[in-house]
């Protein structure tokens, strides 16, 4: 986005257009991150081996990625003692919830990997996402699980 000469609503269509023809869901404008909801499993997005290469990363050094906006904020918190917030908005059936979802997922990869009764953070707290959704998703006509 940062390359387009004029920042007007067709350009930046346009880019987004063809970003996400060549499965690259993620763009940058700024500090901000713009997802496109694939409506499709992309899991070479999100495994480990993806959490590793995000994982102290400068931001803009690599792709444009969840994991690099999380990484900003978890490294914020633990060098400079900074509470954070990541926004996470869009409409109905966007993506919301499996982005949520994600950030966890990495968030808690940095955060440790021991856990008790043989389960990690990780896993521990993408398990405690259904008893959050209860509180505040609910269905709708575009998405039976929707916040």
């Amino acid at each position: 986005m940062t390359k387009l000469s004029y920042l007007h609503e067709p350009g930046v269509l346009h880019n987004l257009a063809m970003r996400y023809e060549l499965n690259e869901i993620y763009t940058y404008t700024g500090n901000i991150l713009i997802a496109i909801n694939p409506f499709q499993r992309l899991p070479h997005l999100y495994d480990t081996h993806m959490m590793e290469q995000y994982k102290g990363a400068g931001f803009g050094e690599l792709s444009p990625h969840v994991f690099a906006v999380a990484d900003v904020a978890y490294k914020a918190m633990m060098n400079e003692g900074k509470s954070n917030s990541i926004l996470v908005s869009g409409e109905s059936g966007a993506g919301k919830t499996e982005t949520t979802k994600m950030l966890m997922r990495y968030l808690a990869y940095l955060g440790g990997r021991s856990g008790v009764e043989g389960r990690t953070v990780e896993q521990q707290v993408l398990e405690s996402n259904p008893v959050l959704e209860a509180f505040g998703n609910a269905k709708t006509v575009r998405n039976n699980n929707s916040r």
